[in-house]
């Protein structure tokens, strides 16, 4: 009988009859990393050229009456409205981000990118200054920069104006009651005088009106005196609060772009190198197993 010589290759049946079950039990994985890589590639290529748009602008926050002020007499007159620390804590809140985000009008046509742009790159940096934070975002264009900037300004301004409103509540409520106290004793001392005119015989005849000549007390002249000198302290330490303001003018806001060519390069060489490691895993890991079955088969033959 003639023995025929193995081969030094699998025939492709062989093969296939190998490969075909290993590329079967990891369908799922190699299909998900090809429609993966189809999808980024699809998206990166169909994209036209993005622009990011990045903004500084200068928050000063505002002052108002301090609390130990009103209080107790002690310490400076006023403070910042809030402490910087705690208005860069509410810029990096996800919530305040989130509320940002919604109020902020952009363009239709960025409104998606200038979205997740403000979000994720809205920070807030504190200054030399005791009073001034950097802001600085980015989005999908120079409006939506400014956009977001206004939408800020407006949410920490209301934040802070009704914190200043009732610092400056309590120092109207004591004006007021000073105010009150000064027009009880002035109607105390013309109740006085109501009486002591009374009292006062008639004037004769080609004598001129006589006007009463009241005793004031001390202790009225003094309260009297201190109230007023109260009503004229509050009432300028009124006057020295401020509000919180956002300076958004072509010197303190910087726009600059950048295109993401480099970045869509390099997210399609990835692409394509992982669309290559598939075909290649398939390809050989499989057959190089193949060969080392058909050898051992070869083997046993002999």
């Amino acid at each position: 009988m003639k023995h025929q010589l193995p081969s030094t290759a699998p025939d492709a049946g062989s093969v296939l009859k190998f490969v075909v079950p290993l590329v079967w039990k990891s369908k799922w994985l190699i299909a998900a990393a090809a429609v993966l890589a189809a999808a980024v590639t699809f998206a990166l290529t169909a994209s036209g050229k993005i622009e990011i748009w990045s903004g500084r602008a200068i928050l000063t926050v505002g002052l108002a009456p301090a609390s130990d002020f009103i209080a107790q007499k002690s310490g400076p007159a006023v403070a910042p409205i809030e402490m910087p620390r705690r208005t860069v804590a509410r810029l990096s809140d996800p919530a305040f981000k989130e509320l940002i985000v919604k109020r902020a009008a952009f363009d239709p046509a960025t409104a998606s990118i200038s979205g997740s742009m403000v979000s994720s790159s809205l920070r807030g940096i504190m200054l030399d200054k005791e009073r001034d934070i950097a802001i600085e975002l980015s989005a999908g264009s120079a409006a939506d920069v400014q956009s977001a900037f206004r939408a800020i300004a407006a949410e920490i301004g209301t934040a802070h104006a009704a914190i200043l409103d009732r610092q400056l509540e309590v120092v109207q409520n004591r004006i007021n009651e000073d105010k009150g106290r000064i027009a009880a004793i002035e109607k105390e001392i013309e109740e006085l005088n109501e009486r002591i005119r009374k009292s006062m015989p008639p004037p004769k005849r080609n004598e001129p009106p006589r006007s009463p000549v009241t005793p004031m007390p001390v202790t009225a002249i003094s309260a009297w005196n201190e109230l007023q000198s109260l009503v004229r302290n509050d009432t300028a330490l009124k006057q020295l609060g401020e509000p919180t303001a956002l300076r958004i003018e072509a010197d303190n806001l910087v726009v600059t772009h950048r295109s993401i060519e480099r970045l869509r390069a390099s997210l399609l060489a990835g692409a394509g190198m992982l669309v290559a490691m598939i075909i290649l895993t398939i390809v050989v890991h499989p057959s190089s197993r193949a060969d080392g079955r058909l050898g051992r088969i070869d083997s046993t033959e002999r």
